[in-house]
């Protein structure tokens, strides 16, 4: 007997294209967000910019990049030549993340309709889509966004070499984009190691291709480790970035024994941080596992291989400090993830036999673990959080509105977007000294007009037991001591301008 549905089968396919196709304009709609309102740069965006600038694309290529980054030689010399022809716009300097944020999401849903069910397809990309970390590293000058894009696109080339009668063309360009994506992906490693390792299993049996696909992964690994001694070698060295990652426990323990807590830990932070996942490791896991077995009883092991193994690369690289396995720097990873997920849901789903109830039960599944896509939605398209510390609205004010003989005391997080913004609003005609009445309040010169500048605002302890927003604290002592003739904040009260006369 078969089982009762509602809806013909025929209505069933084109609510789920329906689907489909709403969840990926949705998430192209969130992506738009993020990148069209240009907001400022800062941290680490401003650090990259610096380099992207200030120096040649050669010594971009043979030397480490200052400030504490590390990024692809590959996505360097792209964002390079992109501001060479168009200029140093926040638009050109995110246009490779942004592309290959909406890209990634178009792949995804091609990869997933190979791989998935209708129900783990929705899912999967729902999940993909409304993430919160995709959708903020497709529109920042960082090379996050394209790693996910190159796992996808080395992903789809897997597939076609479990799919079609393969040929030297088909391991030459699995070849040549490995190549590319090592070039442009630090994490492109693992991925490539998942994916030949798998290969090397499946082609055991014929000598031509186990040696067309042995030939591959030494080519591979050719280009790694002369990448990696040329250039990632140094970065891998760095004490700043190691110990900024330790302090974050972003390293496996070594010996894992040592500390086995930072396992549940990790995987926390990959399924419910840096997916956006909700409800627990105790229900994630099952589905998971359930999603691994799927492929397995559907003689699909080289799905379950090549989907892990990077996972697990990653896990033990990072034990001998060589690569963290935490936050933005495993965003690669998801496609993987969610792929797994994907068949675990569908699974999961026809396991129930009234289709009535499975509907029910998929929609349940949905709000316990999608549940981050509504604040994220909320943030992206309503109170666009991610705009705080947005310093353009304030230096657009002060332009303005100041005066040739105005000093300007910036907040001690703001020196360096200041420093490079403020020559497009026309302020690098202010007092390079003004810098340092940030050192003393009491040291301000009285009867001038001086604008105060915040952003990253911190807060500082104040007495013992007792913090308050630096801010606060600062515009207190003016208020007592001077007089406000005129301020704005930036949206959320992120960024914020106030010019004082003191007495």
């Amino acid at each position: 007997m078969q089982p009762s549905s509602i809806l013909h089968p025929t209505q069933k396919d084109r609510l789920i294209q329906i689907a489909l196709i709403s969840i990926i304009a949705f998430g192209l709609i969130l992506r738009a967000a993020k990148y069209l309102p240009a907001f400022s740069m800062r941290g680490d965006e401003l650090a990259v910019t610096q380099n992207l600038i200030n120096r040649s694309a050669v010594d971009l290529v043979i030397k480490p990049l200052n400030y504490e980054q590390a990024a692809p030689f590959g996505f360097v010399l792209l964002i390079k030549a992109l501001i060479t022809i168009f200029g140093e716009s926040e638009y050109v300097l995110r246009l490779v993340a942004f592309g290959a944020g909406c890209t990634s999401l178009v792949l995804m849903q091609n990869l997933l309709t190979k791989t998935s069910g209708k129900y783990g397809n929705v899912f999967a990309l729902a999940a993909f889509g409304f993430g919160n970390y995709l959708i903020y590293y497709s529109a920042e000058l960082k090379q996050y966004s394209s790693d996910v894009l190159l796992c996808l696109v080395l992903l789809l080339l897997f597939y076609q070499h479990l799919t079609k009668e393969t040929t030297a063309k088909d391991f030459a360009l699995l070849a040549a984009w490995g190549v590319v994506a090592l070039c442009f992906s630090y994490p492109a490693i693992f991925v490539l190691a998942g994916i030949g390792i798998t290969l090397l299993l499946y082609y055991w049996k014929s000598k031509q291709k186990f040696l067309w696909i042995t030939l591959t992964g030494v080519v591979w690994a050719g280009v790694f480790l002369a990448l990696y001694f040329f250039l990632l070698r140094h970065q891998t060295q760095d004490t700043y970035l190691i110990t900024f990652w330790d302090n974050l426990l972003s390293f496996m323990p070594m010996p894992p024994w040592r500390d086995i807590s930072w396992f549940p830990k990790a995987f926390e932070g990959l399924f419910f941080v840096v997916a956006g996942l909700s409800s627990s490791l105790i229900f994630v896991i099952p589905i998971y596992t359930l999603g691994l077995w799927g492929f397995f009883k559907e003689k699909k092991w080289q799905w379950a291989l090549a989907l892990t193994i990077p996972i697990g690369l990653n896990i033990v690289v990072s034990g001998f400090q060589k690569y963290p396995f935490h936050g933005r720097l495993i965003l690669y990873l998801l496609p993987l993830v969610f792929l797994v997920l994907g068949k675990g849901i569908d699974l999961l789903i026809s396991l129930i036999r009234n289709r009535v109830a499975a509907n029910i039960a998929f929609a349940a599944l949905i709000i316990l673990l999608l549940r981050p896509v509504v604040p994220t939605t909320n943030s992206y398209l309503f109170t666009r959080s991610y705009l705080q510390d947005n310093l353009k609205p304030v230096l657009s004010f002060m332009e303005e509105n100041k005066q040739d003989s105005d000093l300007v005391y910036l907040y001690h997080y703001i020196g360096e977007p200041y420093a490079y913004y403020a020559p497009s609003y026309h302020l690098e005609n202010l007092p390079r000294n003004a810098k340092k009445y940030q050192e003393e309040l009491a040291s301000l010169p009285r009867g001038q007009r001086i604008w105060f500048v915040f952003s990253f605002v911190h807060e500082a302890r104040i007495r013992k037991g007792e913090k308050q927003d630096e801010r606060e604290y600062i515009l207190n002592y003016l208020k007592e001591h001077g007089t406000l003739l005129n301020e704005l904040y930036s949206m959320n009260d992120a960024s914020s301008t106030h010019l004082f006369i003191l007495k």
